[in-house]
């Protein structure tokens, strides 16, 4: 069966119903345009506080790891410093010097019976010495190495004896200055 409806209420009165229904269908559209636009603001307010702590954390480690490399500059320029050092003292490790060349040279063309009294070694490797032989004989053999040797040419450019004389007991005593070549 149908259902019979009777409207006994004047057109006004529905027409009058019908716009407060459509005004309060806007007004419930715009409350909820609004709380999305609260929830919408809310949310990017929650979102940059977020933003904001992570980036303090951030710059907090950035500046924990600044700190740490101005550290390690310093350590650098101490590792720098250290290791020029040690490139300076391996170079005069692995060379020998004038001196100690002209040292190793003396002793061995020196004689076994010839004691040295006083050697004196310059910079440039000249040589001063001061010597006592028992015999003649190995005095003529230190001069005869200092100045015809292959290795004393090489290395000598001049041999002068500044004293040669002989003492009581028998022993020659003898001063040499030898000049090296530079």
């Amino acid at each position: 069966m149908p259902k019979i409806t009777i409207n006994l209420l004047p057109e006004e009165f529905r027409l009058e119903e019908l716009k407060k229904a459509r005004f309060y269908r806007v007004q419930s559209i715009g409350v909820g345009i609004i709380m999305l636009f609260i929830f919408l603001s809310t949310l990017t307010i929650a979102l940059r506080i977020l933003q904001s702590q992570s980036i303090k954390q951030v710059q907090a480690k950035l500046n924990t790891e600044k700190e740490k490399i101005t550290n390690l500059k310093t350590t650098q320029g101490s590792i720098l410093l250290l290791k020029n050092r040690l490139t300076a003292i391996n170079q005069f490790l692995g060379v020998s010097s004038k001196q100690v060349l002209t040292y190793e040279f003396i002793n061995r063309i020196l004689p076994s019976s010839v004691n040295i009294s006083s050697i004196s070694v310059n910079k440039s490797g000249d040589i001063s010495l001061l010597l006592d032989s028992p015999d003649s004989s190995s005095v003529d053999e230190l001069i005869s190495n200092l100045t015809t040797g292959e290795e004393a040419q090489a290395k000598i450019v001049n041999v002068a004896i500044e004293g040669l004389n002989r003492g009581r007991d028998g022993v020659f005593r003898l001063s040499l200055k030898i000049t090296t070549k530079g």
